[in-house]
């Protein structure tokens, strides 16, 4: 009877893990006049969920120093073993960051490609992908508005196999910076978003880029 109970706990772990790997969503959709994807809440690495406005002033006009929360983005190399399918966006599900525009010690550079994106060339590195971190109220910083910086894997991080494993909340980014396994990049980039519910995004038609 106590096997029996215990392989049966057993099952339920696995279903749990299965459950919580399945609910990771990846890439942009669309519904309406708008855009969602998803996020992750910065204070405990859960999913959440942005919309964006199509006409949505961009940069936004909101005030930086009053009226801007930040985001952090991981860019994960593209020889990262994390599975791509997790991650929040991937080069070929959204429109934005589908490479690190700027050539990374310990990332593949990459080459003629950046051209693609409009970059000179050698001026970027490959990615598989990356997640977006913001703050959701009440535990985080939270505004409509988001500063977008980047966090960037060291030689270091990459060796300590860092890239291999997610990055879901400021704690672990604060921990890599500390031990020198990744850097905050600052971007010129403050964009309009809001939090929705996950059955908006599940209604959405997903794109392709």
């Amino acid at each position: 009877m106590r096997k029996s109970i215990f392989l049966l706990f057993l099952a339920f772990l696995g279903f749990v893990g299965w459950a919580a790997q399945a609910s990771a969503q990846s890439g942009e959709v669309a519904i309406g006049r708008s855009t969602v994807e998803p996020a992750v809440n910065d204070a405990d690495g859960s999913e959440v969920f942005l919309l964006t406005p199509d006409k949505v002033p961009f940069p936004s006009n909101a005030n930086a120093m009053h009226a801007t929360a930040p985001m952090f983005i991981p860019m994960y190399p593209d020889f990262s073993s994390i599975n791509p399918a997790t991650l929040n966006c991937q080069p070929h599900n959204c429109d934005h960051l589908n490479v690190l525009p700027f050539a990374a010690a310990g990332y593949t550079n990459g080459g003629a490609a950046c051209t693609s994106y409009g970059l000179p060339a050698n001026k970027c590195s490959l990615v598989i992908g990356h997640d977006h971190l913001v703050g959701i109220a009440p535990t985080g910083d939270f505004n409509v508005a988001w500063h977008v910086t980047l966090v960037v894997f060291t030689p270091k991080g990459i060796a300590d196999n860092k890239a291999n494993s997610r990055v879901l909340t400021l704690a672990d980014i604060a921990t890599l910076t500390a031990n020198g396994e990744a850097f905050l990049a600052d971007t010129p980039i403050t964009f309009n978003c809001s939090r929705v519910a996950s059955a908006v995004y599940y209604k959405g038609t997903p794109l392709s880029f």
